[in-house]
């Protein structure tokens, strides 16, 4: 119910909550840049076609002379779209971008019909092919409805009335035309637009899901190599301080086989959860395997690292958990080091912790 109510997706195909929405747009803007450029591209030759075709029929007439220099603008905006797309690196530039770009589809066609005497029902399949262009463009679907509507009221305002032998039954009929595709195509883009992001959350749960330990919920093992490799990284790289926490379950064979891997679970959860509450948002906590837990302390000394798992040890040790036995912890302690690896510093911080063990358990050895 919880995830229902944070992934909700409103009436026009966005997520009602903001930061989830934010998110979205964030992961698919390299997608929604490239359909906008090439859209553009292919617009602007499109029209290219147009110019030219009217170049070799109506060259020399002042009809050519007045819808050339527009078609020509518009064919230079729509380069400088296919270039400004391509660098966008916020989806609130983009939707600038693509609202300007879909105010000058409509201006360009209709300043261009204003042009003719006369006009003949090949207008109004620009008005429908225009409407479908602009729809096809990724933007906010508020901004295209409000372009769409306004270009359609200014189409049967004015150029339409250029219409040779129009009727009014049949005006009311185009009209009628006009609003039936302006609702599928809301339709449509409102479909699809939630189609999208129920992928994403798909996508999102999966990552999620891959990540975690199924017994414990905390970070599996893979999760954690991604995170060390990148935190020993930054340390080369900054000289930031990095300490690794290595923990084991004293005596948890014993648990599983004198009271069954339920009662061993039970106790794998609570230890989870007794080190997550002892740890900040920053610190990574995965389960390494079996009874073993690792903890990576992003900018945390070996001084700090050693108190923190002091001070866990001594939670676990005083929880009163409603186990048939006591349940403590050792642990072992090591920073990170100039000219360590990955293997180096977990190969150390395992070695101490061998030690805790072999100097009697439910200790910290750092």
């Amino acid at each position: 119910m919880d995830n229902e109510q944070k992934y909700r997706i409103l009436l026009f195909g966005e997520f009602a909550d903001k930061a989830i929405e934010e998110e979205f747009l964030a992961d698919s803007l390299s997608g929604s840049t490239r359909i906008t450029s090439y859209s553009a591209l292919v617009f602007g030759s499109i029209l290219g076609l147009f110019l030219i075709n009217s170049y070799c029929t109506e060259r020399g007439t002042d009809l050519f002379l007045k819808t050339a220099p527009m078609r020509l603008v518009f064919i230079a905006i729509s380069v400088l779209v296919f270039l400004i797309a391509k660098k966008v690196t916020s989806h609130k530039h983009l939707v600038y971008t693509i609202t300007f770009y879909q105010a000058m589809m409509a201006v360009t066609y209709l300043v261009t019909l204003k042009q003719y005497e006369s006009l003949d029902y090949f207008s109004i399949l620009g008005l429908m092919v225009i409407t479908l262009a602009i729809y096809l463009l990724p933007n906010k679907v508020v901004f295209t409805q409000i372009i769409t509507i306004i270009f359609s009221i200014l189409f049967f305002i004015s150029p339409i009335r250029k219409l040779e032998g129009l009727q009014t039954h049949e005006f009311y009929r185009i009209i009628a035309y006009q609003a039936i595709l302006l609702v599928h195509c809301n339709i449509n883009y409102c479909w699809a637009e939630t189609t999208k992001r129920k992928t994403f959350v798909a996508k999102r749960e999966l990552a999620y899901l891959s990540s975690k330990d199924p017994v414990t919920g905390v970070y599996n093992r893979k999760k954690f190599d991604d995170a060390m490799d990148e935190w020993i990284s930054l340390s080369k790289r900054y000289g930031n301080p990095l300490s690794l926490i290595l923990l084991d379950i004293d005596d948890f064979k014993a648990v599983n086989d004198n009271y069954g891997h339920i009662v061993g679970d039970s106790v794998l959860k609570n230890i989870a959860a007794t080190v997550s509450r002892s740890i900040r948002d920053t610190d990574i906590f995965a389960r390494w395997g079996g009874d073993e837990f690792v903890i990576l302390l992003p900018n945390t000394d070996i001084r700090q690292a050693e108190t923190l798992a002091e001070r866990i040890r001594e939670c676990i040790a005083s929880n009163p958990l409603d186990h048939p036995r006591d349940i403590t912890c050792s642990f072992g302690v090591a920073a990170y080091e100039e000219n360590d690896t990955k293997q180096s510093l977990l190969r150390r911080v395992d070695d101490l912790l061998l030690k805790a063990k072999a100097s009697g358990k439910d200790r910290v050895v750092g």
